[in-house]
């Protein structure tokens, strides 16, 4: 569960666009993104990654690039930079992120991570289906838990993020 956890917290860390002289604000990537829901299918099992409980989770897109992170609601104040390996087990399970650029078109947004807090994403693309209603962004596709060694089968990720910026 903690592997599927951390995955999914990573996951959502992708994203990018490139956007024509006549998109408007409402219609386009750029932006601060708030991710409200998330749900990872694997075969018959669907698995809720992501409810806003106890993580706050944003997606910042520029005009190439994405930054996604995710903070832990209940995170502590450490009084020293040297930690316990139990302080570190905690620090890293309340935040956690990635970052790299991205490609978008004909609503198919294909994040390609150069730095996560998760090495198994780092080299890789993922593909997503993006569809943008007002301020809800749905970003959905299937999940490389096979090539990111987290899995001995892919899933389908579906994430529906609100506007904030």
């Amino acid at each position: 569960m903690r592997i599927l956890f951390t995955l999914l917290l990573s996951l959502g860390m992708l994203g990018g666009c490139q956007t024509s002289n006549n998109s408007t604000q409402t219609d386009t990537l750029e932006g601060e993104w708030q991710l409200e829901l998330e749900t990872l299918t694997i075969g018959e099992q669907k698995y809720t990654t992501f409810d806003g409980t106890n993580r706050e989770m944003k997606k910042i897109f520029t005009d190439s690039h994405f930054a996604f992170s995710s903070i832990g609601t209940n995170r502590p104040r450490f009084s020293s930079y040297s930690l316990t390996k139990e302080q570190k087990a905690i620090a890293f399970d309340n935040f956690g992120g990635s970052l790299g650029r991205y490609s978008y078109e004909n609503n198919i947004l294909t994040e390609h991570i150069e730095y996560s807090s998760f090495p198994n994403y780092e080299g890789v693309s993922i593909p997503f289906k993006i569809t943008i209603m007002g301020d809800t962004m749905i970003q959905e596709g299937n999940y490389p838990l096979i090539e990111l060694g987290l899995g001995e089968q892919d899933g389908y990720l579906r994430a529906t993020f609100k506007r904030i910026k």
